[in-house]
């Protein structure tokens, strides 16, 4: 079972984490060969980072000489390969854009794809130049659920949107998610931040460490997880552990269930 061949903790539990940051406990990783901290942020903001960065110490208490390890920080960019995210049509004009990039389970990023408001322009689904209509007669106000309900139409066409994603349209967004959530991510761009708005509602980022780079010559042991965001975003993270050449982990938890 998984559960007896990999050690997973919390790190961190959701709660809101700013520019002050917040570190995790620190874990031990005398019985374990790799450690792979994964952390999950929602809704940051415009062009926003959270950063995440990896210490080293001595013991759990980390009063002896923690320490960054070299090379363990990463660093998550709004609109940049989000797990998913939303666009909210505002004072609408035609010709406002959003051009969004998938990446597949590989990490190759597919051709950009962009698409255009317009006035009085079709349903959107059958449209080759990718336009979604954002009223109902040839020049007008835009209307905000008109454009949500074309819009998704378009990113929904199988011939002209999104490959393996798809699009909910509300009375006033659209969400965008991958059609099997950990295989697609996207990055997002809009020609106008206040007339199509885009909000990344979950990002991830991961730091792995080999237990060779603790200074265990000077009985460096345990590990931890330091996350900085711009602003004030709900944050959330686990460590997960593992031997290759140990099974039979003890995940102490308030219930576990096996299925199948």
């Amino acid at each position: 079972m998984l559960s007896e061949n990999l050690k997973v903790d919390i790190a961190i539990i959701p709660s809101l984490i700013s520019s002050n940051g917040t570190t995790s406990p620190y874990f031990s990783m005398k019985d374990y060969d790799h450690a792979l901290f994964v952390w999950s942020v929602a809704s940051l903001g415009i062009l926003l980072t959270s950063v995440g960065t990896v210490y080293q110490a001595k013991d759990a208490s980390a009063a002896t000489s923690a320490a960054g390890l070299a090379s363990t920080t990463a660093v998550m960019t709004q609109y940049t390969k989000a797990t998913y995210f939303t666009v909210t049509p505002a004072t609408l004009s035609a010709a406002d854009t959003i051009t969004i990039t998938t990446y597949d389970v590989t990490g190759t990023a597919r051709t950009a794809l962009t698409f255009t408001a317009a006035d009085g322009g079709t349903a959107g689904a059958t449209d080759s130049d990718r336009e979604f209509s954002i009223n109902d007669t040839a020049a007008g106000t835009g209307i905000v659920s008109t454009a949500c309900t074309n819009l998704a139409a378009i990113l929904n066409s199988a011939a002209y949107g999104l490959a393996n994603a798809y699009a909910s349209a509300g009375s006033t967004a659209v969400t965008v998610r991958s059609m099997n959530p950990g295989d697609t991510v996207f990055t997002i761009t809009s020609s106008s931040t206040t007339n199509l708005t885009l909000s990344v509602q979950q990002a991830i980022g991961m730091i792995e460490v080999n237990a060779r780079a603790l200074t265990l010559s000077s009985n460096f042991t345990h590990l931890a997880l330091n996350v900085v965001n711009e602003s004030a975003v709900y944050t959330a993270a686990f460590i997960i552990r593992g031997d290759i050449s140990r099974k039979n982990f003890a995940n102490q938890v308030n219930v576990k269930t096996l299925l199948g």
